[in-house]
């Protein structure tokens, strides 16, 4: 029986000092499936997608119970680095995370980092600028491209190392139509190659192509479905706040 991407049981996590923002949140996301979380502002969303990648428990501290396993390890047992490698994030905005000062250095970026052979790191990079429609951009700065290819370009840097698992807070955030259409074309993409792609999102007729939703409510789960199933439930998703 093949292994579950994600599975969190009992997931509770407060901030020091602080009242819980996640309490008893237990879930699974299947490989390849695109999976959202969504839920009203304060709902626990980003801090959970900060749990799955790692950065909570690694670099924000707080009180985190329950089990969390991301592939085939526990985030607070092996670190930011090796859960990185399994689990990459793409934060909402872009501009905070761009490094470099060109499309091929953003794209090389993390590898350098990792130490991969030279020849490794243009093979990869090379099918980076491919997939991502990127020919003739190499040299641009990326603070010249529009919203859509900012967001385009954190999608392909973080997946340079091929992380099986992709988190994206809130992907089609401050982008036109344009951008969120090449955004969930390379969402879509990611899926067909068999990646397990986890959405956070609060406009849901952005999202009705996913397989699974999970729906926040005070840090709880509040409902997890199909998209179909919970739209039609109209008292939840306005109680909710998400129509």
């Amino acid at each position: 029986m093949p292994m579950n991407a994600v599975e969190i049981e009992n997931l509770t996590f407060s901030y020091s000092g602080g009242e819980p923002v996640l309490r008893g949140v237990s879930f699974s996301v299947q490989p390849g499936e695109i999976f959202v979380i969504a839920g009203p502002s304060g709902s626990g969303k980003t801090t959970l997608c900060n749990i799955m990648c790692g950065v909570i428990p690694s670099v924000v501290k707080g009180i985190l119970s329950g089990q969390i396993t991301i592939m085939d390890i526990d985030p607070r047992e092996a670190g930011l680095p090796q859960t990185a490698l399994r689990a990459g994030m793409v934060f909402q905005d872009a501009d905070s995370q761009i490094i470099c000062t060109t499309v091929e250095d953003e794209l090389a970026f993390g590898l350098e980092n990792l130490c991969r052979p030279p020849d490794e790191i243009r093979l990869r990079v090379d099918e980076l600028i491919g997939e991502f429609g990127f020919n003739g951009l190499l040299d641009t700065n990326p603070s010249n491209m529009s919203g859509g290819q900012k967001k385009l370009l954190t999608i392909a840097a973080v997946l340079a190392p091929s992380p099986p698992v992709l988190i994206l807070d809130e992907p089609f955030s401050s982008l036109d139509a344009g951008g969120r259409g090449l955004v969930h074309a390379a969402i879509e993409k990611q899926q067909k190659q068999g990646r397990t792609v986890i959405i956070v999102e609060h406009d849901l007729k952005l999202v009705m192509f996913a397989d699974r939703w999970l729906l926040l409510n005070s840090g709880e789960a509040a409902v997890c479905g199909a998209p179909a199933d919970i739209a039609r439930d109209k008292k939840l998703l306005r109680e909710l706040r998400l129509v």
